[in-house]
């Protein structure tokens, strides 16, 4: 590949696709192949469990149907998150963020994606805070959000609390960024943010650049062919997140 560019590696929704997303096993199985780090998505229940699950309803992952938020964290555990990926997985349950917080223990950093802010799931990053600082995993933790609101929120509950900005992309000829709503708005709003992750086909040299002198890391989402990895590795991203870490271990830091 002619670089000797290193990356940090991370798992997405743990090893999403060699386990099912967002699983213990999936978690567990992305701690085994020794990644930097893992990304997981966050949900809220009808009683205020925040659980580790990626989409606001059960049905595309679970043996479950129905809104996240208006089922108690105990009608959920009734429904298999892993049998629809292979029935091997029948008996893994959607973990809560505090379950998947003690099994990684600090083995790997956590990436905690909150795809909904308070205006969907009342005081969610308050109970994300209270989470991470009740399991004393502030130092190994980050909050990340497409959503301005989850995360500007959750650094003023927390300033200590570390930040990444989730963008689909961002537009080569204007200091200007969008998310995923393509609400178009000046990178440097987000002063507090230490790391930029953009959709990899944004990822330009030019981008890598500016976020670099911003004193602030571009990561990528979501990679899995060695192609495309090679070519990112390349261009100088500091990171890249797959469903497939294994295909990134050999260009580890």
């Amino acid at each position: 590949m002619g670089t000797n560019n290193k990356i940090t590696v991370t798992g997405h929704r743990g090893a999403g696709g060699l386990a099912p997303e967002n699983t213990l096993a999936s978690i567990q199985l992305a701690l085994d192949l020794g990644v930097d780090r893992i990304e997981i998505d966050v949900q809220q229940t009808k009683d205020n469990v925040v659980i580790v699950l990626h989409d606001r309803t059960l049905r595309r992952t679970t043996t479950g149907i129905g809104y996240v938020k208006a089922k108690t964290y105990e009608e959920i555990l009734k429904h298999s998150a892993g049998y629809k990926y292979n029935k091997y997985y029948i008996k893994e349950k959607v973990p809560t963020l505090d379950e998947v917080i003690k099994l990684i223990d600090g083995k790997a950093e956590l990436l905690i994606e909150t795809k909904y802010s308070f205006m969907y799931y009342p005081n969610i990053e308050r109970h994300i805070v209270n989470v991470i600082k009740s399991n004393n995993a502030k130092k190994w933790c980050k909050v990340i959000s497409f959503n301005d609101r989850a995360i500007f929120r959750v650094h003023k509950l927390d300033p200590e609390i570390r930040i990444g900005k989730l963008f689909v992309g961002k537009h080569a000829n204007l200091p200007l960024s969008w998310d995923k709503g393509m609400n178009m708005k000046p990178l440097r709003r987000y002063h507090f943010v230490d790391e930029i992750i953009v959709k990899h086909v944004y990822a330009t040299k030019n981008i890598i650049d500016r976020v670099h002198a911003m004193g602030k890391e571009l990561h990528v989402w979501t990679v899995n062919d060695i192609e495309t990895i090679e070519k990112l590795v390349e261009r100088g991203v500091d990171g890249i997140i797959s469903d497939y870490p294994n295909l990134l271990m050999k260009y580890k830091r």
